[in-house]
């Protein structure tokens, strides 16, 4: 037996099977020497009554006599005289051997032992050197059967009293090492991680506390595992959906942790080998001097770093947090990578619309500027030079007119609470209204406008706004297409969806330069452009109208052979 109760038996078991075995052979002892002393004082008392029979007869007829008093004496009776000659016996046949010798002076009975016989030699004149004997011989067989009936109740109340208390101990342990088993049951379960394990909570006193306490225990590791376990996920949800990447090394710079956006970012396995030197994924020079700074002044270092990834440049602002343990001990470091690539970009936006707003606005600026010098410095005064310069003063005006209204409609776009006025439109009418208002401008360039429309193309949308954007894609088709071209209108019905076309047979766009078309204040021929009174920002203002539909622009352009623009709208709002 492996358990507490079983070490409890067995330890008891031995201990009281050595008592009892000791204490037997001491009750043996006791008891044989008491029943043989009793036994020998019976025989004597016997052989004494006899020999007073036999002083009484005087000798006469002493075998008859002896015999008499064979059948009440377990034993044979011989009366030997005191020459050592056999006078009377009760033996049948007369044992020479075995009685001779057994003359001994003395006053009292000797006891005789002699093979497997006993003797018990009784003088009857021990007041004479001489005397006759009387000799009781019995069986020493039937001696020891008269021992051992003796033993046997002693023997069977040792044996009663030893199994009666193996099993008042073996009660009395099973209530006891019960309660102590199945504690260490559940102390080993929990020893093990498995803090719903309990214990039965007993009755008796010390026990019963040890299992109680032991409940209280596990209900308190369960809960602390429970919050712990709860904490650690909660942690590993935030570090893993957090935006910036996240980065924890050890005190020797291997990795101990990373989360899916740092991965996402730098484009490594989720499952790094635990052996992996942080400067192994991230061989950037500007970085592993951040950590060594950590490592030396034991301090949060922040810095600003642009990292090359492939073709790709982008910006990270870098939090170096070095983790103290006891005494302040450094024992890693958690890198904290926030892309800021995308406030970068915003940042270098702003400066190049502030420069680009700026330089556009000098432009006629400048002109008007002069041209009102010129004409007050006496230019005036000729009426040729006057009408010349005014017209030039009302083209320049006209021209800052529509780039301030450019500005104006491009900011409202760009703010949260800008909203489409939504109804059922037709942009075949939209069409006929843009194409019949640049018809003038299309002649005047001797450019020929093509339209073919596939039924009404209606849709849900704001008409001012995709008239606004139709006439900016055609406006810029008649100012990069020379003379004698052509610009094609085309509609589509696609089932959910209509498709517009506006295609020409301009200057077209390089390659490099579609991805950028859509830029503020961009200009593939800026000449050409700002000589048509063109703003810079006529795309950029379709980008984001089309957007607010819900729609999607392609481009399509080859140099010197023409550039296509393909819309696309759902034909409802809520696809």
């Amino acid at each position: 037996m492996k358990n507490f109760r079983g070490r409890i038996l067995n330890s008891f078991i031995i201990f009281t099977s050595g008592i009892f075995l000791l204490l037997g052979i001491a009750i043996a002892n006791l008891s044989i020497g008491s029943m043989e002393r009793e036994l020998d004082s019976s025989y004597k008392t016997q052989l004494d009554l006899v020999s007073k029979a036999v002083k009484a007869e005087n000798g006469e007829d002493l075998e008859s006599l002896l015999k008499g008093f064979q059948k009440s004496i377990d034993g044979d009776l011989t009366y030997l005289s005191e020459d050592g000659s056999i006078s009377a016996t009760t033996f049948d046949t007369i044992p020479h051997n075995a009685l001779e010798n057994l003359i001994h002076q003395s006053d009292q009975v000797v006891k005789l032992q002699r093979d497997k016989k006993v003797n018990f030699v009784l003088p009857l004149s021990p007041e004479q050197k001489s005397s006759d004997y009387l000799v009781l011989t019995t069986d020493r067989a039937e001696f020891d059967r008269e021992l051992r009936n003796a033993w046997f109740p002693i023997l069977g109340t040792l044996l009663l009293s030893y199994l009666l208390l193996i099993y008042v101990t073996f009660r009395m342990t099973g209530k006891l090492a019960k309660p102590v088993d199945d504690a260490m049951r559940v102390a080993k379960e929990l020893a093990q991680g498995n803090f719903r394990a309990r214990s039965h909570e007993y009755q008796l006193s010390e026990t019963g506390e040890l299992n109680h306490s032991l409940n209280i225990l596990a209900r308190n590791l369960e809960q602390i595992t429970e919050l712990r376990e709860a904490e650690q996920e909660r942690m590993k949800t935030v570090i893993e959906n957090m935006d910036s990447g996240l980065l924890l090394i050890d005190s020797l710079g291997y990795i101990n942790l990373v989360n899916r956006s740092f991965c996402s970012i730098f484009g490594v396995e989720k499952e790094i080998p635990r052996e992996t030197l942080y400067y192994d994924i991230m061989p950037n020079q500007d970085v592993i001097d951040l950590v060594e700074e950590t490592f030396l002044t034991e301090a949060t270092v922040r810095k600003q770093i642009m990292i090359s990834m492939g073709i790709e440049r982008k910006h990270f602002h870098i939090t170096c947090v070095p983790n103290l343990g006891y005494q302040g001990k450094i024992k890693g470091i958690v890198l904290v990578f926030h892309d800021i690539t995308e406030l970068k970009n915003l940042e270098q936006m702003r400066k190049d619309f502030v420069a680009n707003v700026s330089h556009e606005l000098r432009t006629p600026v400048t002109s008007l500027k002069g041209f009102a010098e010129t004409l007050l410095d006496g230019a005036m005064d000729s009426e040729e030079l006057r009408r010349k310069f005014l017209t030039i003063i009302w083209k320049e005006s006209d021209r800052l007119q529509n780039l301030i209204q450019d500005l104006l409609d491009f900011t409202k776009m760009e703010q949260s609470n800008f909203k489409l006025n939504w109804h059922k439109v037709s942009l075949t009418t939209i069409v006929d209204e843009v194409t019949t208002l640049l018809e003038s401008r299309s002649k005047e360039k001797n450019i020929e406008m093509n339209i073919n429309l596939d039924g009404d193309l209606e849709m849900e949308g704001d008409a001012e706004r995709l008239k606004q954007i139709l006439i900016n894609l055609i406006n810029n088709a008649l100012s990069y297409t020379p003379a004698g071209g052509e610009v094609f209108i085309t509609g589509r019905d696609l089932e959910d969806k209509v498709e517009l076309e506006v295609k020409d047979t301009g200057i077209g766009i390089s390659e490099d330069e579609v991805p950028r078309i859509f830029e503020r204040f961009y200009r593939v021929d800026k000449a050409r452009s700002r000589n048509s009174g063109g703003t810079g920002l006529g795309l950029a203002i379709v980008k984001h109208l089309v957007e607010a539909h819900k729609g999607s622009i392609k481009v399509k352009s080859e140099r010197d052979v023409g550039t296509s623009f393909i819309l696309s709208f759902s034909k409802k709002k809520d696809i």
